[in-house]
């Protein structure tokens, strides 16, 4: 497990977070690394630490950006319902918050729920800042998402599944 055994990742995770630089792109990198290293349970060990550090801290947008990112990874693990409750949760939490809709567009897409990915869609895209620096990029995974079918799931779990 890269966390346990590796000390520079663990002087780098901790680097991040008690040196008070906080890194958003830096956990999505390595939850990346350790889900494609199959380290799938160290993955939510190690997020759910910077969650507890945030919520400690009382750093709530990053808070937010970490259980945003750790729903993510249930989704990227295969775990699409797990993935949808939890935006479902972070919607609850703050409706105008865009990326939550978008991710569950994205899910409902891949569940064949069309429909329901059309509705989250268009909240998206109501939310949406015209000036935010992606949207280009975003509104074309939205475009992708609702021509994508359920066997990309299982290609994509085929893949990546936590499973040598």
């Amino acid at each position: 497990m890269i966390l346990r055994e590796s000390p520079p990742w663990v002087k780098a995770f901790l680097f991040v977070w008690f040196g008070k630089i906080v890194a958003i792109l830096f956990l999505q990198g390595l939850a990346m690394v350790m889900h494609k290293n199959y380290e799938g349970p160290a993955v939510f060990e190690m997020l759910n630490k910077a969650l507890e550090i945030t919520c400690r801290e009382k750093k709530v947008t990053e808070e937010r950006n970490i259980r945003i990112l750790i729903a993510q990874m249930h989704v990227v693990k295969g775990e699409l319902e797990e993935g949808l409750k939890q935006f479902e949760t972070l919607v609850d939490e703050n409706p105008r918050d865009f990326r939550p809709y978008l991710c569950q567009g994205i899910i409902y897409s891949l569940l064949d729920k069309k429909n329901e990915a059309e509705e989250q869609f268009k909240t998206y895209r109501s939310l949406v800042p015209e000036e935010f620096p992606q949207r280009g990029f975003l509104d074309d995974v939205v475009l992708a998402a609702k021509a994508e079918s359920r066997q990309h799931v299982e290609d994509f779990k085929a893949e990546f599944s936590d499973q040598k």
